[in-house]
């Protein structure tokens, strides 16, 4: 309880202050504890399941393990944790761990996803950690940040120190900065703010380097490489872990070879043999429909559902962002080469 309650007593100072870098260690923080609250719900949900056997063997690997995902799944199917809930902590959870391993992806919106972040974590305290709870510290542990979080400590002995988990989910609500722009619009904003890169980035390969090329051709083409491509490097390493198994060296593919197959009738061929049933995600230039998806993200009343629309419209902007990295990269390599061939003609 100890860590718990420290953490998202820091997140809320965090999130006092109005800025990225706060708000960066804030859903960092938010999101460890509300992990470590799904930890002792699986925990408490698996000492009951001793004599009673409910849980199915899957449930109670989940249950233990250390996958989040999974052991909210578990906690979600049990009726702990509402579904509309899960599905946000799974968007939640998936943005800190971009910003955790990725880098700076979203970052003006960082602090609102933080701040409903902590409102979620903070109204699921009672479902998970229950009434009341034991605080069971080590000395090691109390100090003056300790008790000023939870005065209970500095009132009773080691081993009778209790916090209502109420009280203590009341006491980190209290004194919340609100930020200028609501959630909503913050998410809208932010999505017209990655359309109009995306559009910027597409614009680089849209007529090709002729400049003639048609652009609803070029979106298609890249889409079917970029989907080959990954088929036939999946099938690869497949064979390679069968080889493995029957103790035959690998025989990997070099991908920068490949790579060069780009633009080549040979990847349309490939595709009919490896995707016979293919078809492009976007059918059609999407940005024009991503900005009214955006509007609509932002003319929502349900927090959680706007959330949901923001991270669907996002992973389609994310997606598109990957299938033209390699292009765009072969683009300016192009450019490259015909700028020093024009050189070495002067």
């Amino acid at each position: 309880m100890i860590p718990v309650a420290e953490q998202l007593d820091r997140a809320r100072r965090e999130l006092a202050v109005d800025v990225p870098l706060n708000g960066r260690i804030a859903l960092i923080l938010i999101d460890n504890a509300l992990e470590l609250m799904c930890h002792q719900k699986a925990a408490d949900v698996l000492e009951r399941d001793r004599g009673n056997r409910t849980l199915t063997p899957t449930q109670r690997t989940d249950a233990r393990g250390q996958v989040f995902g999974r052991k909210v799944a578990v906690l979600k199917v049990l009726g702990h944790i509402p579904p509309e809930q899960a599905r946000a902590i799974n968007i939640f959870h998936r943005h800190r761990n971009q910003l955790y391993h990725v880098g700076l992806r979203n970052d003006p919106v960082v602090g609102h996803l933080a701040r409903q972040y902590f409102e979620l974590t903070i109204g699921l305290m009672a479902p998970l950690l229950g009434k009341e709870r034991h605080l069971r510290w080590e000395p090691t542990l109390l100090d003056e940040t300790a008790i000023r979080v939870l005065p209970e400590l500095a009132t009773a002995s080691r081993y009778k120190n209790k916090v209502g988990i109420t009280d203590l989910a009341e006491r980190l609500l209290s004194d919340r900065h609100e930020p200028v722009q609501g959630f909503q619009a913050a998410l809208r904003d932010q999505l017209l703010a990655r359309i109009d890169l995306s559009v910027a980035d597409f614009a680089i390969i849209a007529t090709g380097r002729s400049g003639k090329d048609d652009p609803h051709e070029t979106l298609r083409r890249i889409q079917l490489e970029h989907d080959t491509l990954e088929e036939l490097f999946k099938v690869r390493r497949d064979q390679d872990k069968e080889r493995r198994r029957r103790g035959l060296p690998e025989q990997p593919l070099d991908e920068a070879f490949m790579s060069m197959a780009r633009g080549m009738p040979i990847l349309v061929e490939l595709n009919g043999q490896l995707l016979p049933r293919w078809r492009p995600k976007q059918a059609g230039l999407p940005f024009e429909p991503w900005r009214k998806q955006a509007g609509a993200v932002g003319a929502k009343a349900d927090t959680l559902q706007a959330l949901d629309e923001f991270d669907r419209v996002l992973r389609e902007i994310e997606l598109l962002d990957e299938v033209m990295a390699e292009p765009i990269d072969d683009m300016h390599g192009w450019h490259q080469h015909m700028e020093d061939v024009a050189m070495d003609r002067r």
